[in-house]
């Protein structure tokens, strides 16, 4: 009997009880995909470079799947940032800000109106 699992792959535990084990190659069709959605224009020379790098990064990826789990445990609290007092504090140097601008008034920038009422 199959055991359903929470994220509807039928494989008990879901797809993240093992590693990730198949290898994705990027193709070009795959970048003219994402490319049209970042609305970019890629020629096909690029296309096909594109696609090697975008293969090689995921290679890198799945190879760091072979490190041995001893080496990613240990105590994370041990490693944490030291954080600075939360002071409030004026952070803008005003009278710099207001000599360099091209008009100042009332503690504001002034700029040409660019709309207008009709």
């Amino acid at each position: 009997m199959r055991v359903p699992a929470k994220d509807g792959t039928g494989t008990p535990f879901g797809r993240q009880a093992g590693r990730y084990t198949f290898a994705m190659r990027i193709d070009s069709t795959l970048v003219s995909k994402v490319a049209a959605l970042a609305a970019l224009e890629l020629s096909d020379a690029e296309r096909e470079a594109m696609a090697g790098q975008l293969t090689r990064i995921v290679e890198h990826f799945e190879a760091l799947t072979e490190l041995p789990e001893s080496l990613l445990e240990g105590d994370v609290a041990a490693h944490a940032t030291p954080l600075r007092e939360d002071v409030a504090r004026d952070g803008s140097p005003g009278s710099l800000i207001e000599a360099n601008a091209p008009a100042f008034a009332h503690g504001h920038f002034v700029v040409p109106r660019v709309v207008t009422r009709d």
